[in-house]
């Protein structure tokens, strides 16, 4: 649990780091515009893989809902 609260802190902290840079954006410089791509498709993987991932976790509870809710109309 503590681990997950640490990546947590992580992974949102980049999404400000990411921000920063974009409000900072330099096109002049070519390390600012390749950090700031590399960043944005990481967070953007990673964003994609946890929601795929919740969905897998909520989908039981979704199809118990709706289950009991048929059953009841």
């Amino acid at each position: 649990m503590k681990i997950n609260y640490i990546v947590n802190i992580i992974y949102k902290s980049l999404w400000f780091v990411l921000f920063f840079l974009i409000i900072t954006f330099d096109r002049s410089n070519y390390y600012s515009v390749y950090t700031t791509l590399g960043l944005l498709v990481l967070l953007t993987i990673v964003a994609v893989i946890r929601a795929i991932n919740l969905r897998n976790e909520w989908r039981p509870i979704a199809e118990e809902y709706f289950i009991n809710n048929v059953d009841e109309e």
